[in-house]
């Protein structure tokens, strides 16, 4: 590992440290994260923002690419689920410029967009048959944001449900989670027929979601914790290192689980494990250090917002963490988080194991047309904001902050102030 510690003592030391922090609410395995303490003159300032015509049903992941002004959401709790287009080009007017069907399934509630071309893949949730036909993952051309073409759409066999999470990389490669086969690689060379390399049975319970950066991908699974894989030859992944909750939940009086997804830090070996729980306390964020050479991981922090709290409503996914980014440039240590109803959080990780919150926005605009457009939307996720979550790194080099929310629509920021 980078730092050099007697992991025994201090393992000695952080369990009496946890039964004292619950008391104080703030509960960490490594270290008690400071909420609401930073340099309050770091801001997120909004730029753009669209409502997305407030269109049926709900808006879920937003993927980014800078490259070729173009930002795709998908949508759940729809008639008839679709991919939404956006034109980026102009940051303080970010336009819907299309509508496209991705073909079977339920649910859109992933998306990512090709290294370099824009080609746009989405996770299609939904039933699939004993062959695994029918929901599963596709690839929608858009480069006519104007006019999008489904190229094709792909099912997995022996899968048990449609996909939950995609990502491109290599540009040759895609990466699929959530279906119960843990993941499944592909060849995506010839976008119209798609090759199947390999799969790797991650977690118990099956991956919940997969994010690639360099040869390594970094796997959630539920109730099993991080596991992080070799792709260097992606016909033949191999794991490299993990961090199981079962091997460290007596390290804590806090309960390890409810995985949701992980985010490697673009330049530094740690990585943001961000968990999500439907009722109750809500999930947290764990900040984990890993060494690919020898496989070792070390939990340094474990935080959330508000400190130590339950929801005040039985309405689900009440200010659980969803998906999480970090960010670019000088602005690496600084985590961007979308957590639902606590909006779009903000934490300075410099010191990872002591992050501080720095900002909180709350997406609420254009509420008023959505009321209007659809009275009964506002129902589907208990009023707003109900953030889904913040894109950066993966977004390009401005700077820029990308959020979508599922009720208000698309989001553009610029972080000042760091």
């Amino acid at each position: 590992m980078s730092r050099q510690r007697d992991r025994t003592n201090r393992r000695t030391v952080l369990k009496a440290f946890g039964a004292t922090a619950i008391g104080l609410g703030a509960v960490s395995s490594a270290a008690s994260a400071t909420a609401g303490e930073g340099d309050r003159s770091a801001r997120l300032e909004l730029v753009g923002h669209t409502t997305l015509g407030a269109r049926d049903g709900a808006n879920t992941h937003g993927a980014v690419s800078e490259a070729h002004d173009l930002a795709a959401v998908g949508s759940f709790i729809a008639v008839d689920p679709e991919l939404r287009i956006i034109d980026i080009s102009d940051p303080a007017n970010p336009e819907m410029t299309a509508t496209i069907e991705t073909g079977p399934g339920g649910d859109i509630r992933n998306s990512d967009i090709h290294p370099s071309e824009p080609w746009v893949f989405t996770a299609n949730e939904g039933s699939v048959d004993e062959d695994g036909e029918g929901a599963g993952w596709s690839i929608v051309d858009a480069s006519d944001k104007h006019d999008p073409e489904l190229v094709s759409h792909n099912t997995i066999e022996g899968a048990t449900s449609g996909v939950h999470n995609v990502q491109a990389f290599k540009d040759e490669y895609l990466i699929t989670a959530g279906h119960g086969l843990g993941i499944v690689v592909f060849d995506i060379t010839d976008p119209t027929e798609p090759e199947r390399l390999s799969v790797y049975p991650a977690g118990e319970d099956g991956a919940h979601a997969a994010h690639v950066q360099g040869d390594y991908a970094y796997i959630a699974s539920r109730d099993t914790g991080l596991e992080i894989l070799d792709l260097s030859d992606p016909e033949n992944p191999e794991l490299a290192a993990a961090f199981l909750y079962e091997e460290h939940q007596d390290e804590t009086e806090m309960h390890l689980g409810h995985a949701h997804h992980a985010v490697p830090h673009p330049s530094r070996d740690i990585v943001l494990l961000g968990e999500e729980i439907g009722t109750g306390e809500p999930g947290y964020k764990h900040i984990i250090e890993y060494d690919l050479e020898d496989g070792e991981t070390e939990l340094l922090s474990s935080f959330q917002f508000p400190q130590h709290a339950t929801q005040t409503s039985e309405t689900v996914f009440w200010w659980t963490g969803h998906f999480s980014d970090w960010g670019v440039g000088d602005q690496e240590d600084v985590l961007f988080s979308g957590d639902y109803k606590a909006g779009v959080q903000v934490f300075d990780c410099s010191d990872p194991e002591d992050p501080v919150r720095i900002d909180q926005y709350m997406p609420t605009e254009g509420v008023g047309e959505v009321r209007r457009e659809d009275p009964e939307r506002l129902g589907l996720v208990d009023n707003v904001p109900f953030t889904w979550g913040a894109e950066s790194s993966l977004a390009g080099d401005s700077g820029r902050v990308y959020v979508s929310d599922a009720t208000t629509g698309f989001y553009v920021f610029e972080f000042e102030g760091y």
